[in-house]
């Protein structure tokens, strides 16, 4: 999506967060549980297990289903082994069923919602949208593929490192709706959520790359990556990578910011608000499915929230034992990393060029992994004024990392491939005479090159250097730093030599194989 991309989700989530002030959410039900509870507190030394006819159970139903609908409130509890006010709200078992399959059908309309919502804003939006629709469909599309290269897409840096992340997060909490198995999750060590997550990064890029590139795409509705500066590869890197981080800051400030906010207030209205405002792409993909935006799988809604959280017992990777028979430890080697490297500056040329990336690690040994990356960014900050560029990298190599010593996994890397340089000068007295004489509605991008240079150089590209790694969890690991030096052969470009550059990164990396 071009500009308006970042105008389309702050104008959703601002008329989402508007609309919750008023919003008044009519489901009176309260939840109930038929069955065994187990209790731990700090007054009992022993679990404490309440009766099953503390209340009367409803029809076996999932927990977010039971807090839509409408029933009588619950029976008085007949007895209680302790007082009440001495117990904790129960964790409450969900009734999804681990064997539960992906719900496809829902799956695909909700898809199709949120991919109808996007393309309806920017052929509403976007000139040159509406006039491709005269093109070929079939010849544009494959001319549309064939002109990708370069990593920048024309977006600008809170469109490309900001919207279209939100962008994956919320097509990855559609996955998340209809995965029954591990949908109803709550960020931590607990396997289900981890294993809730990959499975959301998965769909969350199967569907960046169906708008991209797809069928029902920028590139067979309105063809856009025919013209300049629509063509590069941020896209298809940052929108699933920064999706995840998205979803995994969102779900955590819900755990540890929104919950306890709904447990100290009543008040209908701040709890909508908390829960919006901390999760901007949940918000957006609850309303893409026709829920209320303040919806949740894991409890009921504002109004008839009351402490329970629903679960499905399983595993927690703090409590699971390593194959070396080490309860809690990080001492597990994963066999496979992925990589989110997000924020990244790269100092080239004498230039600041901002951006990010993916790293794919694969376990060769314990110490050895083999490693691929795919980064890029943008230029345009540090050029001159009417000057653009940017940089895309291809490397593949071994990568030495140490993850047996506690928490602090140190790592070093060489990889070698492919870089590619490319700058851009905009001439803006002949763009002025160029763009008078083109006929009203039509797409301008098509007469870029009328006033525009473009110079490019690619060649073999190496980079050496590591970084230190903390592991929160078994699958979650903060890469605190990582710094690469770059040796490229590309020679010089407009009088800037860009063979030498040095690059320092962040990110998270998500551990698979180690839970």
């Amino acid at each position: 999506m071009r500009n308006s991309s970042f105008a389309f989700y702050t104008a959703v989530v601002v008329i989402t967060l508007l609309y919750s002030v008023r919003g008044e959410d009519k489901d009176k039900t309260r939840s109930t549980y038929g069955g065994t509870v187990t209790f731990t507190t700090s007054s009992l030394s022993e679990p404490v297990e309440v009766s099953s006819n503390l209340v009367k159970p409803s029809s076996p139903s999932a927990p977010s289903d039971v807090a839509d609908s409408s029933s009588s409130n619950p029976a008085e509890p007949d007895a209680l082994p302790v007082p009440i006010s001495t117990l904790p709200k129960p964790v409450v078992r969900s009734y999804d069923s681990p064997t539960s399959s992906v719900q496809w059908t829902s799956l695909l309309k909700g898809s199709m919602s949120y991919l109808g919502v996007m393309h309806s804003f920017r052929l509403g939006t976007e000139a040159g949208t509406r006039e491709a629709l005269n093109n070929s469909v079939v010849g544009g599309y494959f001319k549309s593929l064939g002109a990708m290269h370069g990593w920048s897409d024309g977006d600008g840096y809170y469109e490309n490192y900001l919207g279209h992340p939100i962008e994956g997060a919320v097509s990855g909490y559609i996955w998340v709706h209809h995965d029954p198995r591990y949908r109803v999750v709550q960020f931590g060590t607990d396997r289900d959520y981890w294993m809730s997550r990959l499975r959301a990064y998965a769909f969350a890029w199967a569907f960046s790359e169906q708008f991209e590139i797809g069928p029902i795409s920028e590139a067979s509705i309105g063809q856009i990556q025919r013209y300049c500066c629509q063509y590069g590869f941020v896209d298809h890197v940052i929108t699933p990578n920064g999706g995840l981080v998205w979803m995994l800051a969102g779900d955590a400030l819900d755990r540890y910011v929104t919950v306890p906010i709904e447990n100290r207030i009543h008040n209908t209205n701040v709890r909508i608000l908390a829960r919006m405002a901390f999760n901007p792409p949940q918000t957006f993909a609850n309303l893409m499915m026709f829920h209320s935006p303040w919806r949740r799988e894991n409890r009921a809604s504002p109004t008839q929230y009351d402490g329970e959280i629903y679960l499905r017992p399983s595993e927690s990777l703090a409590e699971a034992v390593s194959p070396e028979g080490n309860p809690g430890g990080f001492d597990v080697v994963p066999k496979f990393e992925l990589a989110a490297s997000m924020p990244g500056s790269y100092q080239i040329g004498g230039l600041n060029c901002l951006g990010g990336g993916g790293i794919g690690a694969f376990r060769a040994t314990d110490l050895r992994q083999w490693t691929v990356e795919v980064s890029g960014c943008t230029l345009g900050n540090s050029l001159p004024r009417n000057w653009s560029g940017d940089s895309l990298t291809f490397t593949v190599g071994p990568q030495w990392i140490v993850h047996t010593a506690g928490r602090w996994s140190p790592h070093a890397h060489f990889r070698v491939g492919v870089q590619k340089i490319t700058e851009e000068l905009l001439n803006p007295e002949l763009e002025k005479v160029v763009l008078s004489k083109v006929p009203p509605g039509a797409d301008k991008h098509k007469y870029h090159d009328l006033y525009t240079k473009h110079w490019e150089t690619t060649g073999f590209s190496m980079a050496l250097g590591g970084g230190l790694d903390v592991a929160l969890n078994r699958a979650l690991a903060l890469r605190v730093a990582n710094l690469d030096y770059t040796r490229s052969w590309l020679g010089d470009l407009n009088g800037r030599n860009f063979d030498h550059g040095l690059r320092l990164s962040t990110g998270l990396v998500l551990r698979i194989g180690t839970w």
